[in-house]
């Protein structure tokens, strides 16, 4: 009897001088859920690249089934019965979930090739099948791209099952989804551990893995730091194996003492544009010394309030700043009246990647004292300016001329944060301020935020996570299908803030 789905024996891998994975090793067995946690940058990645096939090793290998092999790539590794579902799934959304579900292996009744023809009613009836043994229903004639996230990620797991999966690797599977889907998650992996399918779990939310994994291993620079049963360990145990030892990320709930009111949205609407979410009669305010959160399943437009908020996108109604009306001003106005605004997109929106360090930190202030006097620009003032920005908020850097994307991405998020406070603002606004980050840099960006809403600011938070609204905001907003739904205190039942989340239709 096979006692082992799938081994990583010794796995060396390295970029250049760059050793991302130092002689890992781990196994999973049939019907197990097996959890890889660790900091981003800690070789995770790297290892479940090896796992299917899109990476060879340096050094070490993989063993499926007992059986040694050296997959060729992906398609390999899927002969092998190893499919994984990424954090952006891989449907093609103007197709059905049924076309989805079939596309490039799809079931013929009679002719070959370009003269084949889908036996569709076969296709149903298997999706039917695959869907009833785990527990699910699912309309197969809906477009993919109109689905609910959960709905997708399923599909996936069905599409792979379809293939003869066996062994399932799900890429941090739950960080677009709210409570009660993480709820129906958990459950379809259950119920496919039972049918002998090994599940690797990657995740960076403890709770999550001591509550659904039956092994946990821990990933630390390139090696394994750490490995158990889930009954023989807690949460505590694992958090300080991931950050060598201690835990960075404060249980601090200290609140704001909110005053006076900085921002005053009033019947805010926004028509979709290109596929984006409509906003319907948005009014809602945020106080000096608050942090207000904004939670909501993702695309039930989080990012379109913020964009309209900073005047990225074109939207009716009122927004005042400390009393002045700024509706119809455009993004650059809005900046200058005192607002700041960090991208959900670091690296495409928040950031020039290839431009250096001093340009991204310095960036908008060049047009003012004392970098600027109006026609010239100090070379001098441009440097000491990102010197003090960066040193303020614990930049680590090599060189100012180094590209910003050559930085660690708790760094990267940094030089954000960086530029955008240094004016200061009145009010900031704040999309997923810690994706991507590690540890280590949550806590740092944490402690800036509630360093900001200390001194007077005013923050509205944008996180797909729980725990992180709840631990910074001072009081949440509830976001579902565009309309905001309710408002509850940070410290409310998540189960209750997921009830709203998952209200009108937003998320099913």
């Amino acid at each position: 009897m096979t006692t082992i789905a799938l081994s990583a024996a010794n796995i060396w891998k390295s970029y250049g001088s760059v050793q991302a994975n130092r002689g890992i090793s781990l196994s999973v067995a049939p019907g197990e859920i097996h959890a890889i946690v660790g900091e981003n940058g800690a070789g995770k990645s790297t290892l479940m690249r090896v796992l299917q096939g899109i990476e060879r090793p340096d050094s070490g290998h993989v063993t499926v089934m007992d059986r040694e092999v050296a997959f060729s790539g992906p398609g390999d590794a899927l002969a092998h019965g190893i499919g994984m579902v990424h954090q952006e799934f891989m449907l093609a959304p103007d197709l059905s979930l049924l076309e989805n579900l079939v596309l490039g292996d799809e079931p013929v009744s009679f002719g070959r090739g370009a003269f084949a023809r889908i036996d569709w009613q076969a296709a149903e009836a298997q999706g039917r099948e695959l869907a009833q043994r785990i527990g699910i229903e699912v309309d197969w004639h809906r477009r993919a791209g109109a689905a609910p996230v959960h709905i997708q990620q399923f599909v996936e797991i069905i599409r792979l099952l379809r293939r003869g999966t066996k062994i399932l690797i799900l890429d941090e599977p739950t960080a677009v989804l709210a409570p009660q889907q993480v709820t129906e998650l958990f459950d379809l992996l259950r119920r496919i551990r039972e049918d002998g399918t090994a599940v690797l779990f990657i995740s960076h939310k403890i709770r999550e893995v001591t509550a659904l994994a039956d092994r946990v291993t821990v990933i630390r620079q390139g090696e394994v730091a750490f490995a158990a049963a889930v009954s023989e360990t807690d949460g505590e145990e694992i958090a300080s194996h991931i950050v060598d030892g201690h835990n960075p990320v404060t249980d601090n709930v200290k609140r704001g003492t909110p005053g006076s009111i900085v921002l005053n949205v009033t019947g805010l609407s926004a028509a979709s544009v290109e596929k984006s979410h409509p906003l319907h009669d948005i009014s809602l305010t945020v106080h000096a010394g608050e942090i207000v959160g904004l939670a909501g399943v993702a695309g039930n437009g989080q990012v379109e309030l913020m964009e309209a908020l900073f005047g990225l996108r074109a939207a009716t109604g009122k927004v005042e700043l400390k009393g002045t009306d700024l509706s119809g001003l455009d993004a650059d106005r809005r900046r200058a009246a005192g607002i700041g605004f960090i991208s959900a997109d670091r690296r495409h929106e928040g950031l020039a990647i290839e431009a250096s360090i001093e340009e991204n930190t310095i960036a908008g202030a060049h047009r003012a004292a004392p970098i600027s006097n109006g026609l010239w620009l100090s070379l001098r003032a441009r440097k000491a300016v990102a010197l003090e920005r960066l040193k303020r908020l614990s930049v680590k850097y090599g060189t100012l001329r180094d590209p910003v994307g050559s930085l660690s991405g708790g760094n990267q998020q940094r030089v954000v944060f960086a530029r955008e406070i240094a004016g200061p603002p009145q009010l900031l606004l704040v999309s997923q301020p810690t994706r991507g980050v590690d540890l280590n840099g949550i806590a740092a960006i944490h402690s800036i935020l509630r360093d900001f809403r200390d001194a007077g600011g005013a923050v509205l938070l944008v996180s797909e996570e729980l725990d992180e609204l709840q631990v910074l905001s001072d009081r949440i907003v509830v976001l579902a299908q565009g309309r905001i739904v309710g408002e509850l205190g940070a410290d409310a039942d998540r189960r209750d803030i997921g009830r709203l989340m998952v209200m009108e239709g937003a998320g099913v």
